[in-house]
């Protein structure tokens, strides 16, 4: 029951509107691929289970139908966050041609869409509504039966300038509803917001605002600034407000601006005409890299690229929080050259030349450039002299000065593509967005450059985007946000490590397999750190709120969580899921996995000074022992952190400093609990000298180190095998690896929500459990916990190699990998529940013979790390028995449905290529 309580929570937590409890039992069946048992649990109807767990659910009647809200839980607030990232990832996979949907949840999301668009939204415009909310299309069939959903919504039938369109809107009384927009008035585009406000009668409204400004005036003016996010000349306000709203725009508001000073920011570009003023929404003054007027048709806004790492010139950077960028890419790059072309071929005929007759600041042209050859889109940005004019390129980002007679009348074609210049904000920055270091360091590391960029998840609606920057050319990666922050860092602060001098009172704080030990030498900063942690503790007994919780971790991201009981400074290392971190205690050099939630924000009192205090853990290496290939042993580890963790009198003598990239690595003597300092008693010569190190560097092989066991007595049962689809049954599926045709792994999407929770599951088991032993032997055949890069997989041994590696196939994702023995665990039992989820495959609908390398990556592109449809042709039985897990199990057609107008059959992109596809082999 605890299980199940469990997962509707997970369900209701990823609709912020609700759910309808007549389509609750879907959804709770797509995501856990079961229905919710409330008759086993002793219920006869699933409305008196839901009554009977007030914890979990909250029952509520909304517009005529009982309506199903999770009940907050800190404990499962992380399932919520894996749930709506596995509905935000999923695309729409049903095949086109289906006859057949889900009604339930249609009329459930369709009454989501319309307690967003209150104000009403065209028939036209609802598939792209449904499917930017809920990462499905919207099937056809429900365009046509929703107009018999009275109890849903209402539709009314539009005829506007010859062209035909139906707006659909929540049903209310007909009284209350807003006469129908006159024929000439309006141009359905995807410009213009919703045509139709569901509200009180005109004349009403006009007296209400005699006295005051109603809501529904002020989230009608708060909705077209949203929209218009690059600002409206408030002279063109209540036309467009009628047009849109049909109803009158209060005229007092524009003799008192004031009046709506909480929703917009109102500048004068001309100080002496009141009438020239411009509006702009308050918390969108910066999204944009220059504003301008309202012109007849406006630019549509710019959607941003869907893949998670997009590609990005950097332009410019007024602050950190302004830093201008153009997304790059065939969907972006390819669009803007097209239209340049076209641009240029239109100016280059004589009968085209439109010379703008009065140029203004802040209007959109096009500007020719000084070889008259090239026109790019511009805006009007100051002029200098009555002949010259700065102008802002708004799909490059940057401004310059030009003749006014470079100016030309922009086209209205020229206008329906997005401005490709936009501006975004660097996570971690804010406080210090314009600080002459941290820009000094982003001019040299971005402005001029293509970069990656991760954009975080959203905090509130339509605030600008807050991201990370990476630089992916050098041999290891770089985090431009990181090196930015770290730009601050005083060294001044931290004692300078001279060779040949002996330090005291030297603190050891962490011992690595790979040799490194984290030295705390006494410095200026550390006792500056020692006063702020101690202020720290004061602050969060007192003033500890919800705004101290970490909402958005990135990679990076510099904050607080406790260590041995007191705060300390981590900085995130590694994000596993938005529920499990990885992060790296700075000030001791100790990493650790935790929880989001243990993590805090540092106060805004207390950033500044942070920021500039450097790590406290020196990065130290034992002068005269060379490390082996593979590290030191676990033996060794635990015989160096006896000798040294504790030890209040250690010292240590610098050999010598290499610095690389602007990271420090020092080469010691080290003496701990003596007086000496001659070289024998140091302990690099007692190590070097007791047998285990003989051992290690004579074998260079790790040996296993028993510290205590977790392994039950009773024998570990295996997973319950998935259940297969069968010949004809299609399935939704994710594609973690692809070879070729022949062989590629299959993900089912109903089971990938469960495989994120048992990932992170298993992370923080296992780098937690330290004391859990490596197995004595690894043998074939046997199922493990092997750590890879970063994360921890279910695999099964294929082979045992020579220098202690092991060959193991990963049985949730289908990748062949090969492990060193140290990085083996047991699988314990509660991670043998959940049934393996890697499917080998083949492709059907093609002959099966040896691949050339070319067709294979054709085939890559075409499905690796994607959302398909598979529709199984054959079904294999039988490898699983005999425990090859990795053989294929069933050949399907993969279909790729994400397009809007057709579903692409991969097996006919490979019959295309034809003799190509054959090896030469």
């Amino acid at each position: 029951m605890a299980d199940c309580e469990k997962m509707l929570r997970a369900v209701l937590q990823s609709s912020k509107n609700g759910v309808s409890i007549r389509s609750l039992q879907s959804d709770y069946r797509s995501l856990c691929g079961e229905s919710i048992p409330f008759k086993k649990l002793g219920f006869s109807t699933l409305e008196e289970y839901l009554q009977s767990i007030p914890s979990v659910v909250h029952l509520e009647h909304r517009m005529g139908e009982l309506r199903c809200f999770a009940v907050v839980c800190k404990a499962t607030a992380h399932i919520a966050e894996l749930v709506a990232r596995q509905k935000s990832s999923k695309k729409s996979r049903q095949f086109q041609a289906s006859a057949s949907y889900d009604l339930d949840l249609v009329q459930s999301r369709l009454i989501e869409v319309l307690e967003k668009h209150s104000s009403g939204l065209w028939m036209s415009k609802l598939p792209m509504v449904f499917s930017k909310m809920f990462g499905q299309q919207l099937h056809p069939q429900a365009l046509i039966d929703l107009e018999k959903w009275t109890h849903i919504c209402s539709v009314e039938q539009l005829h506007i300038t010859n062209q035909s369109d139906r707006l659909i809107y929540p049903p209310l009384p007909s009284a209350l509803k807003a006469p129908s927009p006159a024929a000439s008035s309006l141009q359905p585009g995807p410009d213009v917001l919703p045509h139709l406000k569901v509200t009180i009668s005109p004349c009403a409204a006009s007296k209400s605002s005699a006295v005051s400004v109603s809501d529904d005036v002020r989230q009608g003016v708060k909705d077209l600034l949203c929209k218009l996010s690059y600002g409206l000349w408030a002279h063109a306000l209540p036309k467009l407000f009628l047009d849109t709203y049909k109803i009158p725009f209060p005229e007092h508001i524009l003799n008192d601006l004031s009046l709506l000073h909480d929703i917009c920011t109102v500048e004068y570009p001309i100080p002496h005409d009141k009438k020239k003023a411009s509006w702009y929404n308050t918390h969108l003054t910066t999204s944009l890299p220059h504003l301008f007027s309202l012109s007849p048709v406006v630019p549509p806004p710019l959607v941003f690229p869907s893949e998670q790492y997009p590609s990005v010139l950097i332009t410019d950077a007024k602050s950190c929080n302004a830093v201008t960028v153009r997304y790059v890419g065939k969907n972006h790059s390819n669009a803007q050259e097209a239209m340049e072309d076209a641009m240029g071929t239109f100016y280059s005929q004589s009968s085209t030349h439109l010379p703008l007759s009065d140029p203004v600041v802040g209007r959109l042209v096009a500007v020719r450039g000084e070889d008259e050859e090239e026109v790019a889109r511009g805006q009007v940005m100051e002029f200098m002299t009555p002949s010259k004019v700065k102008v802002y390129y708004v799909d490059y980002g940057f401004s310059v000065e030009t003749s006014v007679t470079n100016l030309l009348e922009l086209h209205q074609d020229f206008i329906s593509l997005p401005l490709q210049a936009t501006n975004v904000q660097l996570a971690g920055l804010e406080a210090f967005s314009s600080h002459p270091q941290v820009l000094s360091v982003l001019d040299t590391l971005a402005i001029g450059k293509i970069l990656l960029m991760e954009t975080l998840d959203p905090c509130q609606q339509n605030e600008m985007p807050v991201v990370v920057l990476y630089d992916t050319s050098q041999d290891e990666d770089l985090n431009i946000n990181s090196i930015c922050l770290k730009a601050l860092q005083d060294e001044r602060m931290n004692s300078p490590l001279t060779v040949n001098v002996t330090y005291e009172d030297v603190c050891i704080t962490n011992v690595c397999s790979d040799g490194i030990i984290y030295c705390q030498v006494p410095s200026r900063g550390a006792s500056r750190l020692t006063k702020l942690l101690e202020e720290i503790e004061a602050f969060f007994i007192s003033k500890m709120t919800s705004e101290s919780l970490v909402s958005r971790p990135f990679s990076g991201k510099f904050c607080l969580a406790r260590y041995k009981g007191k705060w300390s400074r981590v900085e995130i290392t590694d994000i596993h899921d938005n529920r499990v971190i990885e992060v790296l205690f700075i000030d001791f050099g100790v990493p650790a996995t935790l929880e989001v939630t243990e993590l805090r924000e540092i106060p805004p009192l207390f950033r500044k000074v942070f920021a500039i205090i450097p790590p406290q853990a020196t990065q130290c290496r034992l002068a005269d022992l060379s490390i082996p290939k593979e590290g030191w042993s676990p033996e060794t580890v635990q015989w160096v952190k006896e000798a040294v963790l504790g030890s209040k009198a250690s010292k240590m003598k610098v050999m010598k400093v290499d610095e690389h990239k602007g990271n420090r690595l020092v080469y010691i003597y080290l003496f701990t609990g003596i007086d000496s300092q001659e070289l024998e008693d140091c302990l690099n010569h007692q190590l070097a000298q007791s047998d285990h190190w003989q051992k290690l560097t004579k074998n260079n092989t790790v040996t296993s180190v028993d510290i205590g066991t977790e392994e039950s007595s009773q024998p570990l049962q295996m997973p319950p095998s998935l259940e297969l689809p069968q010949p004809g049954q299609c399935v939704d599926v994710f594609v973690p690896v692809a070879y070729h045709p022949g062989y590629f792994v299959l993900q089912p999407w109903q089971g990938f929500h469960k495989l994120v929770v048992l990932m992170g599951e298993m992370v923080l088991y296992y780098n937690q459990a330290s004391t859990m032993a490596i197995p004595a032997e690894i043998k074939k055949g046997e199922v493990y916990a092997a750590k890879i890069d970063k994360n921890w997989y279910r695999v099964v041994v294929k082979g045992i190699l020579s220098s202690g590696l092991v060959s193991v196939y990963e049985l949730d994702h289908g990748k062949h990998e090969v492990v060193h023995s140290a990085a083996f665990r047991p699988l314990i039992q509660e991670f043998r529940y959940f049934p393996f989820q890697a499917i080998a495959a083949q492709l059907a609908g093609l002959p099966q013979h040896q691949w050339s390398e070319d067709a294979s990556k054709v085939f890559r592109n075409h499905v690796e790390k994607r959302a398909l449809v598979a529709q199984v042709d054959h079904v294999h039985e039988g490898s699983e028995v005999k425990g090859e897990f990795w053989k294929c199990k069933l050949t399907v057609y993969l279909v790729d449905t994400s397009m809007e107008d057709r579903d692409v059959w991969i097996h006919t992109i490979m019959e295309d290529l034809g003799g190509e596809s054959f090896s030469a082999a």
